[in-house]
């Protein structure tokens, strides 16, 4: 449940990030559509909403929060290299 909660919360900030013009112009050659902009912010929110549940199963009440914390600012910090240092597959051809 703890892999779960770090997946989902790395998911979240990787389509949070991708809202943004650079990052999306970098992965995909175009700048993102306003409803394309708007579904990857929806997304991004819900499955960040949605990392809160394996957190608060795996650890519980009291645990489960510290644990949703942690992974949350783990995951922010994975999104974020991997947005930033991961070539895009335009650049490795």
């Amino acid at each position: 449940m703890s892999i779960l909660t770090l997946l989902l919360a790395t998911a979240a900030f990787a389509l949070l990030g991708l809202t943004t013009d650079a990052h999306y112009r970098r992965r995909f050659g175009k700048s993102p559509q306003a409803r394309g902009r708007r579904i990857l912010r929806t997304g991004g929110w819900l499955t960040l909403i949605a990392s809160v549940v394996p957190a608060m199963l795996a650890r519980g009440w009291i645990f489960g929060p510290i644990l949703w914390a942690g992974a949350i600012m783990a995951g922010a910090g994975i999104a974020f290299l991997a947005l930033n240092f991961i070539p895009a597959r335009d650049a490795r051809r």
